[in-house]
């Protein structure tokens, strides 16, 4: 393969780098914004579970005080008055009304507290999808920069520092420039032991 081939390969692959991360870009701001709407949807179901529960507790009350005022009037018919136990019923009847309203108020809120958990929720995943699509077009930039290289060594634009091996000086054939004698006319191999506790070695110690 040639010089001009293969750059014109790598160029092509930095184009295909850059562009793959544009639409992992745009794609990541796209699915933000389609969080950001489905959040402000549940904010709305949260919205309308407050106003549901809240008007079914005016409904109960409302039903509540009419069903006492029966009572309290088939009291007063019946010739009962109203008093002791009477009272005492009533006082129960009203209670368990103001209870039922309660709880159904208190349902809807439940109801909306989870939409806005998950109004959140999918927010934070838009935010999410959004950084990875800006982290994946910054490490498309980054590897479109290395293929741009390549092609750049490739097709000689810049020459590569690897290419030929420093020349290395010739080692000396003598011993003697590397271990220098220890003792005047005596040739020296590599020092052992006793040539650093006598100052004197010979051939015949490396020989077995």
């Amino acid at each position: 393969m040639s010089g001009q081939t293969l750059a014109l390969m790598l160029i092509s692959k930095a184009a295909e780098s850059v562009m793959s991360g544009m639409a992992a870009n745009a794609a990541g701001k796209a699915n933000q914004i389609v969080a950001q709407q489905n959040a402000a949807v549940m904010r709305r179901q949260a919205e309308n579970a407050r106003a549901k529960a809240a008007f079914d507790a005016n409904i109960q009350r409302k039903q509540s005080r009419q069903a006492l005022a029966r009572g309290k009037v088939g009291f007063l018919k019946g010739g009962v008055a109203l008093t002791g136990s009477p009272v005492e019923v009533l006082g129960e009847a009203a209670a368990d009304f103001e209870f039922q309203a309660t709880t159904t108020q208190y349902g809807g809120e439940l109801d909306a507290r989870t939409f806005e958990d998950q109004a959140r929720m999918t927010e934070y995943g838009g935010r999410v999808a959004a950084w990875r699509g800006k982290s994946q077009q910054r490490q498309s930039y980054v590897s479109a920069g290395v293929s741009l290289l390549g092609a750049a060594g490739a097709s000689g634009y810049i020459k590569n520092p690897f290419a030929s091996s420093p020349v290395l000086p010739s080692r000396a054939v003598s011993p003697n420039s590397y271990y220098p004698s220890l003792a005047k006319g005596i040739s020296q191999y590599p020092p052992s032991m006793t040539t650093f506790a006598t100052g004197y070695a010979t051939p015949l110690q490396y020989i077995p």
